[in-house]
């Protein structure tokens, strides 16, 4: 796990380069606060991941001892079939979690943002990884190891990154053999014509085969058709469609409909709920210019720790890794919600209470567990930060938004 997150640098230039590079052609392809929402989407999938990953190589290990029906040599067409096979399945598992909508909760999050870029690839829930295990359970049960399947997904991982662009060229002929930029636009898009689209990761040839190809005919618009839901909070964006789904079942009048909430498609609706009610309202408030700079700082000394810990965190004790990371993704978190209008008016007195929070864990675990010079460290640097939210100013009044 520690080379995986060595490489998050590189995909973050890859990402800045690209804003740069586009910034004067095509200046609405980024934004700041869209950018800064999806990396922070990605640092808490990545940390709460370690345990979804841990559980995952577990099941397809446990499949493999005891259920697998044939042990193939592992030779160059092995991992070619072993690549194929989870393409397979990964069409399988995309296309269901577009169609029942207890895991579009999971995958939602990856296609609520307005806009399309390198970032998107950042964008995935914690959940979704939960929701992939029993798929994958199929392929040890095929002779697939555990190792060759953990390598297959890192590959195929890679190659879904780099299709979340709008900047490679539309090559006609390549788009018969593979899933390209341009195919994957129209499956993140919301027009009529491309909803439920192209659900391949790699190979076009699964969307061909079972009636889910569409070529890009308009431009794209981005984003999911929801009217509840507004891009902004990092935590909205993973579990807005669990609250949704709730809302739904505390409305429907009965048992069967409640249930069927959660395994119809996202968009059904039971009779008795009108389809243009609102369930929820969002806050918004712009933030000061203190507030910003508050926000920007927060954001990159939180970002900077969430990748130290995530190379390191084999070399650190799980008291540690829990502190550390907890107290740099609810800096994330708070940074990012500042800066997309989200903060709430009772941003000084939450940091306040945030940064007092972490003193109190610290300081116990540290007391505990007898460390006195990680004591004074953890002390000082939320020190550090409850000064500074100390200096941010007042709230004002936040305006309510129905959605």
């Amino acid at each position: 796990m520690e080379n995986l997150a060595i490489l998050i640098p590189f995909f973050l230039l890859l990402a800045m380069s690209e804003w740069w590079l586009t910034r004067k052609s095509k200046p609405g392809q980024f934004s700041k606060e869209n950018t800064l929402l999806n990396i922070c989407i990605g640092a808490i999938d990545r940390i709460l991941s370690l345990a979804s990953f841990a559980l995952f190589y577990l099941a397809l290990d446990f499949m493999y001892r005891y259920f697998r029906i044939w042990t193939p040599e592992q030779t160059w067409y092995h991992w070619v079939l072993a690549y194929i096979a989870v393409d397979f399945v990964s069409y399988w598992y995309h296309r269901f979690s577009h169609r029942i909508a207890i895991l579009w909760c999971g995958h939602v999050t990856h296609h609520s943002s307005d806009h399309f870029n390198l970032t998107n690839g950042f964008r995935t829930s914690p959940f979704q990884g939960l929701y992939r295990i029993p798929f994958w359970m199929i392929l040890p049960i095929l002779g697939f190891s555990p190792e060759v399947l953990l390598v297959t997904f890192i590959i195929s991982g890679l190659y879904d990154f780099f299709l979340h662009t709008q900047n490679f060229p539309k090559i006609k002929w390549l788009e018969h053999i593979l899933i390209t930029p341009s195919l994957h636009k129209v499956h993140h898009g919301k027009n009529d014509v491309y909803i439920d689209k192209n659900y391949g990761s790699t190979f076009v040839i699964w969307d061909k085969l079972f009636g889910t190809f569409q070529d890009e005919t308009e431009p794209v618009e981005y984003g999911i058709l929801s009217k509840d839901y507004h891009d902004g909070d990092p935590l909205d964006a993973i579990f807005h469609h669990y609250k949704y789904l709730w809302a739904l079942m505390n409305r429907s009048l009965s048992w069967k409909n409640k249930l069927k909430v959660l395994v119809m498609p996202p968009d059904w609706l039971p009779e008795e709920i009108d389809r243009d009610a609102s369930f929820f309202t969002v806050e918004t408030l712009a933030p000061q210019r203190q507030q910003i700079m508050y926000a920007i700082g927060l954001f990159a000394a939180s970002a900077i720790g969430v990748l130290v810990m995530l190379i390191f965190e084999k070399n650190v004790s799980l008291a540690d890794f829990c502190l550390y990371t907890g107290f740099f993704l609810t800096g994330m978190i708070t940074a990012t919600r500042i800066l997309n209008q989200r903060a709430g008016n009772h941003l000084r007195r939450n940091e306040l209470l945030r940064n007092l929070l972490f003193v109190l864990l610290f300081a116990g675990v540290y007391y505990f567990g007898n460390f006195p010079a990680n004591l004074l460290y953890g002390l000082l640097m939320a020190f550090t930060f409850a000064l500074w939210s100390m200096t941010l100013p007042g709230a004002e009044q936040a305006d309510t938004v129905m959605e």
